[in-house]
């Protein structure tokens, strides 16, 4: 034996990037030398497939709920309520409820590539249903059409999670969240407003033809340029990856696509159950219960006023309403579009940027509770919103008090649910699709309860004070965040106790090299 065999190989160079503020950010995770680690793509390579993994989740979120605003016009074909009608835009949050659930364990048999192609494929057939259900007898068979394209509506976005998680490092996911998050929720107040528009001058039908383009371009762009992103980087687990994908672009598509299954690890039985059963233990451990509870009030609430608009606005004067139109509802919900536009400017300037101040400041070593320091001024402004929405339509305010309301209800809401979204997301890094399954639960529990409880709620309270307690119920939630933020860290070692094959976290990890410690603390 060689005097060298006993010597100790070399520490591993870890690899970071120069930031324009002269910081030395340390790359999280660590990529590895494999070309086939998406950490390694190149960056145009990786915008290009989140910018089409973007297009496919706003065209499947915006499409079950595209006659969120002109249900009411449906009434004198079908010959029922408006509760009846209000009943299938319920359906539809009942399938983004349950898809995730359902389809999303599929991903580990055929790749998550692949079931967000199909997803929108039956997304597209579903739209095609509803537009033909325009005959007397037809509410039935339209409202299980709503249920069913909720079910496949959903999916991609909830995949796009694992995208993120795959192709980004640490300091360049709370960008990434707050474009994709935001849009998605972009998708389900845009789809509502361009139907508005839509059936201003054509029959109600229309609203669900037309999102037949964007659904196209949606599968189209996914087919022709969204890649695989599977890649195990976990220690000692090289078994477990799977084989290199085809170099040729048409084999590449049918290994991807048709049906995916070589994009998986030879275990695919068992990741399978694995994938079916992350999502309910992520959904009631602990951390998730204190966040998720958060966001169940918080984007509820905005969810419940989308849902309801159309009731408050459309009535004639004389009858406590606004009178509105389809296409004044339309112009209407634009306040929430600059709303949620605003959120998304501040969430791509802010959503990082925050986070690593604080790990700068306080040594270079990161916590991912840092990311909960954005929640703070959206948990201030969306109780604000609610008790002015409240009182608007209590004492019959002018619209621009409502519009005003809109702005600060959706401003607020959307910049808390993309930090909601990482933080979860990275306190179970193995697993970040289950991850978005069990927020989105609670994201869409609320605003499908107040469908149906929403006329016993007011007439018990009254208009006023059915939106001011709503304002109450998220300054009661901000305690759980604050909770969060000062003692995540505690929380998240319950989460270990209960499951600790899905507890997994990047806190402790240097964020910061040597060099800019040793910089900061001078």
């Amino acid at each position: 034996m060689s005097a060298s065999d006993d010597a100790p190989s070399p520490p591993k160079q870890v690899k970071s990037m120069q930031k324009k503020d002269d910081s030395d950010v340390v790359l999280i995770p660590q990529p590895s030398d494999d070309p086939e680690d998406p950490l390694n793509w190149p960056f145009r390579k990786k915008l290009i497939i989140f910018v089409c993994v973007c297009l496919a989740g706003f065209a499947g979120q915006m499409s079950p709920n595209s006659n969120q605003l002109t249900f009411i016009l449906q009434v004198p074909t079908y010959h029922r309520t408006e509760a009846d009608l209000l009943n299938s835009v319920a359906a539809s949050l009942a399938g983004w409820m349950a898809g995730p659930f359902v389809l999303t364990p599929l991903a580990g048999l055929v790749g998550r590539s692949s079931v967000i192609l199909w997803s929108l494929v039956g997304t597209f057939a579903c739209q095609i249903w509803a537009g033909e259900m325009t005959g007397p007898d037809d509410f039935i068979p339209f409202t299980i059409s709503r249920l069913i394209c909720g079910l496949f509506g959903v999916i991609p976005a909830i995949m796009g999670a694992g995208y993120i998680m795959d192709m980004f490092f640490l300091h360049q996911r709370g960008k990434a969240f707050a474009i994709f998050e935001v849009l998605i929720i972009f998708a389900v107040v845009g789809g509502g407003t361009l139907g508005g528009f839509i059936a201003n001058s054509k029959p109600w039908s229309y609203v669900f033809w037309w999102t037949l383009g964007p659904l196209g371009a949606a599968i189209l762009s996914v087919f022709f340029f969204v890649h695989d992103t599977t890649y195990n980087r976990s220690p000692g687990s090289d078994a477990e990856k799977r084989a290199p994908m085809p170099t040729s672009w048409l084999a590449n598509r049918v290994a991807t696509f048709f049906p995916g299954t070589r994009t998986q690890p030879d275990q695919r039985v068992v990741e399978f159950k694995r994938r079916a059963i992350a999502p309910f233990q992520i959904t009631i451990a602990p951390i998730t219960l204190l966040v998720g509870t958060f966001v169940f009030v918080a984007l509820g609430l905005p969810i419940m006023q989308a849902s309801t608009l159309a009731i408050y606005v459309a009535p004639p004067v004389v009858a406590g309403g606004y009178g509105f139109s389809s296409l004044q509802i339309a112009f209407f919900t634009m306040t929430a579009w600059v709303g949620i536009i605003g959120a998304q400017i501040c969430g791509y300037l802010f959503n990082d940027k925050i986070p690593l101040w604080v790990a700068r400041r306080r040594g270079g070593t990161w916590h991912p509770e840092y990311r909960l320091a954005n929640t703070i001024l959206p948990g201030i402004l969306l109780p604000v919103g609610l008790g002015i929405y409240g009182a608007g339509l209590q004492y019959h305010l002018h619209y621009m008090v409502l519009t005003l309301a809109s702005f600060l209800i959706w401003f607020g809401a959307l910049l808390a649910l993309p930090i909601c979204y990482n933080y979860i997301i990275e306190c179970f890094l193995h697993t970040p699709v289950e991850a978005s399954v069990a927020l989105n639960s609670y994201r869409i529990a609320f605003g499908l309860m107040s469908v149906f409880i929403v006329t016993q709620w007011q007439s018990a309270v009254g208009v006023g004070w059915m939106w001011g307690m709503g304002a109450f119920f998220v300054l009661i939630v901000d305690v759980l965040m604050a909770v969060a933020i000062l003692k995540g860290h505690l929380v998240r070692t319950l989460t270990v106790h209960v499951s600790t094959s899905i507890a997994a976290t990047e806190d402790g990890e240097r964020v910061f090299s040597e060099n800019e410690k040793s910089s900061t603390s001078a």
